[in-house]
């Protein structure tokens, strides 16, 4: 099934997530923590990790308002996670001049970066990673972000262990869709090599009237309450609802009972889910398809800036006449090419885009532009350039995944058959949908988007497909 967590790649929620994740588990990035929960609304099915609360920052907040606010959804795991948050750059050298991070993360620092950097700013961003891309593009900015996303990015550690909390925890739920007739699901049954659920997560509405709260945690008496945190009631001044986990493990009370007791005597009542509670290891999940997930989504962003490139040069015609002399080549040819790095690829990859794609983005004729034509011609190939590489890491990750049926492929040296055991037709599928989306979003016509998805369809991706071909042939 899916798993969303909050990308991109590298942050805190995606490493917990390949530790999370169960056999089967695709990890898919989201841009924020209501487009997660909006994704496993409409996507019956699917799970998400999400952080719920850190030992030094508390809860957070919005995490509980969107449990609440979708109410088919249910935390079915816990896991904390050590956190280690370090200051990262691109040089040791360079003076800095603002600090970025995900808000939580320079709050968990805010002490020590005040310290060590009186009155420098501190901007909040999407996320770790985003600042860490963020200080790889600006050697004057500096990211609070984990040593994995320092590697990712190219970065020098400038500052070890930055958190002002020793032991700076936070604990993730994997939350998940529930029937909407089940009113109280227990989760009886539990993922292999689990504990069964030890914890239950509440959430109670109570009449403000005075002892009312007293009266709500009269019942829990038995429990032992691990948790309690109000929040306000959305159009209600000064009402509040309130958070309590129990422990269930430690008395005969059946939580069924407890919660038929609690609806006596409060204004609602919602079993928000039941897990135990367990911590992370350094070891990931290698059975959840973690790396090539990622790479997907990275393709999506690669064929963004392709798709704009693209939507810029639609705006010229196709001024055949800058291009005399340009030979035919067989997308064989190039797949060749570009697998072994020969440094003919980039004038094959040309011929091949002014031949076999530039045709269906223009519309025949000159114009008066031709500085700006080449311009954009080689801004497009650039991005087309950098997605036929970025087909090597996506087949160094299928070798991995897809062992079984590539070996057997391979052994017969027959491209044809290694192409066959590549082809994932659903999610080429995607990639032809998706390509449609944002050429639409650039303000494409019907007629244009068919064109675009002929051009992935017929071209793109099959090319893409045949480098991996050569790929995996070459290094067997």
């Amino acid at each position: 099934m899916d798993l969303y967590y909050l990308g991109p790649q590298e942050t805190f929620s995606h490493r917990t997530a390949t530790y999370m994740a169960r056999p089967g588990d695709e990890l898919v990035p989201c841009r924020d923590f209501q487009d997660i929960f909006q994704h496993l609304a409409v996507n019956p099915g699917t799970a998400a990790i999400v952080p719920f609360e850190n030992t030094s920052r508390g809860p957070v907040t919005e995490i509980m308002d969107l449990l609440v606010e979708y109410p088919h959804l249910m935390a079915t795991e816990c896991c904390t996670v050590p956190v280690h948050q370090h200051l990262l750059s691109r040089d040791l050298t360079t003076t800095i001049q603002k600090i970025c991070s995900k808000e939580e993360a320079l709050a968990q620092c805010r002490a020590t970066l005040r310290t060590l950097y009186p009155g420098l700013p501190l901007v909040a961003v999407s996320s770790t990673a985003e600042a860490a891309r963020l200080a790889a593009e600006d050697p004057t900015i500096a990211a609070v972000a984990g040593a994995s996303t320092a590697k990712r990015y190219g970065l020098v550690l400038r500052r070890f262990e930055i958190q002002d909390v020793k032991g700076n925890t936070t604990r993730f739920f994997r939350v998940e869709s529930r029937h909407p007739q089940q009113r109280y699901p227990l989760c009886s049954t539990c993922p292999t090599g689990h504990l069964p659920p030890t914890h239950a997560l509440l959430y109670a509405q109570i009449e403000d009237r005075p002892g009312s709260l007293i009266s709500l945690l009269e019942p829990l008496k038995p429990f032992d309450l691990t948790f309690i945190q109000s929040r306000p009631l959305p159009n209600k001044k000064w009402e509040y609802g309130f958070y309590l986990e129990v422990l269930t493990g430690n008395t005969s009370i059946p939580l069924a009972t407890l919660l038929a007791e609690l609806e006596k005597i409060t204004a609602a009542i919602r079993l928000l889910g039941t897990y135990s509670i367990r911590t992370q290891h350094v070891t990931p999940n290698e059975n959840a398809t973690t790396a090539l997930s990622s790479l997907r989504a990275m393709i999506i962003d690669i064929d963004r800036e392709m798709i704009r490139a693209m939507k810029a040069r639609k705006n010229h015609r196709l001024n055949a006449s800058l291009y005399a002399h340009n030979e035919a080549v067989t997308m064989d040819e190039i797949a060749q090419a570009i697998a072994t790095e020969n440094p003919k690829r980039e004038r094959l990859l040309r011929r091949f885009y002014l031949n076999d794609i530039l045709p269906f983005i223009t519309e025949p004729g000159e114009d008066d532009h031709p500085r700006d034509t080449l311009h954009d011609d080689a801004n497009v190939l650039t991005a087309l350039l950098r997605r036929c590489r970025f087909s090597s890491k996506v087949i160094a990750r299928k070798r991995i995944e897809l062992a079984p049926a590539l070996r057997a492929a391979v052994e017969t040296q027959d491209p044809k058959q290694v192409e066959a055991a590549l082809l994932n037709q659903e999610v080429e599928d995607r990639v032809i949908a998706n390509a449609a989306r944002l050429y639409e979003t650039e303000g494409a016509t019907p007629a244009q988007v068919e064109n675009m998805c002929r051009i992935y369809r017929d071209k793109i991706i099959p090319l893409s497909r045949l480098i991996q071909v050569y790929e995996i042939l070459n290094n067997a």
